[in-house]
């Protein structure tokens, strides 16, 4: 008789958090040569909602290679995470038509942003809108939420890709707003050393932030969005990490930079924020 062949399976960690360790853990899956790829979670405590994004965009990756993935065994408490930031759906068809409320509104939903359709950043602004996430009497956290849009624009813009992914959460107890773009384009460091062939990953990741740079080909002007951005962010006690190509950079509250090499080529980039702010009562 023939033995039935076991299951590889991919274990994940209890904590998925913002940090080098699960970015790292996140980026090894696109080591697999399997056909079918099998996730293990029934071990995840937590899962940070700044990560869907890239999660996501790293699974349409894969899906250029290999033929399906399984989720098994998805924790209560996580699955009702997915159910409530509307990613859910975009992983099992049994979600398809299952919502949970999001009865603190501290959710920024799941959202795929199409560059044709105008309508889809005004959907992530009327979510934080409605559930109150940023203060728009606030000059700050109103011109924050601006470069946001302007993060959208730049994945369409230098990524050259139509599509952006969005995904947050507001954490009351600590007072954070965690939220990143993903998208499925050309990499930072392939657009600036387009321009400056003789910079290192580093450098380049470093002068993006840089007030008055630009990699448009014709240079007309630009250079703000992501200078404002890091002004901002630090205002706000926050703190930047963008995963592009091989590459992490982590820019934390102290204006302290952080760079390291990813094993596997991630095709695409990836923008996880975080700032700190009380934002009142519902």
């Amino acid at each position: 008789m023939q033995e039935t062949e076991e299951i590889e399976k991919i274990k994940f960690p209890k904590q998925i958090k913002n940090n080098f360790t699960t970015i790292q853990f996140l980026n090894g899956l696109l080591d697999d040569t399997n056909k079918d790829l099998y996730y293990s979670m029934e071990e995840i405590k937590f899962f940070d909602a700044s990560l869907v994004p890239f999660f996501h965009s790293i699974n349409k990756q894969l899906f250029k290679t290999h033929a399906a993935i399984y989720y098994d065994k998805i924790q209560e408490e996580i699955e009702k995470f997915f159910l409530k930031n509307k990613y859910a759906k975009k992983f099992n068809k049994k979600y398809l038509n299952l919502e949970l409320k999001d009865e603190h509104n501290t959710y920024i939903d799941f959202t795929t942003m199409q560059k044709e359709d105008d309508e889809s950043f005004y959907i992530i602004k009327e979510n934080i809108k409605t559930k109150n996430l940023i203060d728009f009497n606030d000059e700050l956290q109103s011109s924050f939420l601006s470069l946001i849009g302007e993060l959208t624009n730049n994945s369409y813009e230098h990524g050259q890709t139509d599509v952006a992914y969005f995904c947050g959460q507001y954490f009351p107890r600590i007072s954070r707003l965690s939220f990143s773009i993903s998208n499925l384009g050309n990499t930072i460091i392939e657009n600036v050393k387009s321009k400056y062939n003789n910079y290192t990953n580093e450098e380049c990741l470093e002068w993006i932030f840089e007030l008055g740079t630009t990699t448009r080909e014709d240079d007309t002007s630009g250079g703000q969005g992501l200078y404002r951005l890091r002004e901002v962010v630090f205002k706000l006690r926050g703190n930047i990490t963008i995963i592009s190509g091989n590459d992490y950079y982590h820019i934390d509250e102290n204006q302290e930079t952080t760079y390291k090499l990813l094993e596997n080529k991630y095709e695409g980039t990836t923008f996880i924020i975080n700032i700190y702010y009380n934002r009142g009562e519902n």
